[in-house]
């Protein structure tokens, strides 16, 4: 990768400072809070970076045992820039950019590793933010290339490691992020792979043209409640890996990546629900409590069984987003069919909470594997369905060493790694 020359008074650190950390995410909270106070905003930061998926790769930990030697590298991490050419009146008086990382375990099939699937270290950058006072003079910029040297200076010591698996998970290292700047992270090495987007807003006409004609009707079904789904995560995660198998046999010269399926990712996406809506419950009267979220469905009888839809509750943008939908391998001649009942109870959820749409992406439920439901979507008003919209959040990958970038194929691409 390519060394970057900077000014010796930029400095690149990573956080550990409560304090500072603290400092930082109050930084964001103007840009990112909304319809949180400040303050608020910080602390759904916190409780998020002390979740399980950002925390739970400690010492005595089963990422511990397999991976000995990097386990440590999974997890949050905070990181800001210096300026130590500004005044020094306390810790924070010279910060002028600041970011996370948040590295999860993945799975991917390289050149080297013959149609196996190894272990990848699948770094997501977020929260890159600079403050007013300091925009204009390349700070971000300078700071992601010096995050960018920061993972290949581990990347290039992964020959020291003696533990196989932990050396090969280091090797395996992948980085991407999700722009709301457009195309500006092409300037540091990051490659667009853009999934559109599907907004709709006609829930009743959705619900009375696609939900309403399923051909069977489930007679049992169970409500997702906070973590007691674990047995749906392990179908996801044997489908992630036949899914990967097949698009690595059509790019056995590239990189071929994944994050894995683990509830706790969807633990994250809850806790965001949870700590809004409880601070949406202060201000204003709701016959509903923290309780009644409901976070997906699964169908538990017939012929559609283990079929099932996760959500998440997007107060910010008064939508319930979809981000996850599983349908058997064997059923998936029937996707259309089974996905009309489990959109029928997304749309339930929405009304229940007031949410006056849905959201998903292409990826997760592209039009060809879905082809009664866009044909609905298609034939709606515009201003009940809007499909194929640019994202906001537009994701980019760094490609791992030695791969050209058009060999970089992303698996699961959706709502469901968002960072």
């Amino acid at each position: 990768m390519t060394v970057q020359s900077h000014p010796p008074n930029l400095i690149f650190e990573e956080v550990f400072d409560p304090e500072v950390i603290r400092f930082t995410l109050h930084v964001n909270s103007e840009a990112w809070k909304g319809v949180l106070t400040n303050d608020e905003y910080v602390d759904r930061e916190l409780v998020l970076g002390s979740s399980d998926i950002c925390t739970k790769y400690t010492s005595g930990s089963e990422y511990a045992k397999r991976f000995p030697e990097s386990h440590n590298l999974l997890g949050i991490k905070y990181f800001v820039l210096k300026d130590t050419s500004l005044p020094s009146t306390d810790k924070m008086s010279q910060i002028v950019s600041r970011c996370e990382t948040l590295n999860r375990l993945g799975s991917c099939i390289t050149p080297n590793s013959k149609g196996k699937i190894e272990p990848s270290l699948t770094i997501c950058i977020g929260g890159v933010f600079t403050p007013i006072e300091y925009r204009g003079k390349g700070y971000a910029k300078i700071m992601i290339e010096k995050l960018n040297s920061y993972y290949d200076d581990i990347y290039d010591k992964a020959s020291t490691i003696t533990h196989e698996l932990s050396r090969t998970l280091v090797r395996n290292m992948v980085i991407n992020l999700y722009s709301e700047v457009g195309e500006y992270y092409s300037k540091m090495g990051y490659v667009s792979k853009h999934v559109p987007i599907h907004d709709i807003p006609g829930l009743d006409t959705l619900n009375e043209e696609y939900c309403k004609t399923a051909t069977v009707t489930p007679t049992a079904g169970r409500m997702f409640k906070y973590d007691d789904y674990t047995d749906m995560i392990d179908l996801q995660s044997k489908q992630f890996k036949n899914s990967l198998v097949r698009l690595a046999k059509d790019n056995p010269e590239g990189f071929t990546f994944t994050v894995d399926a683990d509830i706790d990712i969807f633990k994250w996406f809850e806790d965001r629900d949870i700590f809004i809506f409880s601070k949406l419950l202060e201000k204003k009267k709701s016959p509903f409590t923290v309780d009644d979220l409901r976070y997906g469905y699964a169908i538990t009888d017939g012929e559609y069984k283990d079929a099932h839809i996760i959500w998440h509750h997007s107060w910010n943008g008064n939508e319930l987003i979809i981000t996850k939908i599983y349908i058997p391998e064997d059923r998936q001649q029937n996707a259309d069919d089974i996905a009309k009942i489990l959109f029928g109870e997304a749309i339930k959820e929405a009304k229940k909470f007031g949410l006056t749409k849905l959201e998903f992406w292409d990826e997760e439920i592209p039009a060809n594997k879905f082809p009664e439901l866009f044909t609905v979507l298609e034939n709606m008003s515009k201003h009940e369905s809007k499909t194929f919209l640019s994202n906001g959040s537009l994701s980019a990958v760094r490609p791992p060493h030695g791969i050209h970038p058009e060999l970089v194929r992303w698996d699961n691409n959706t709502k469901f790694c968002w960072f």
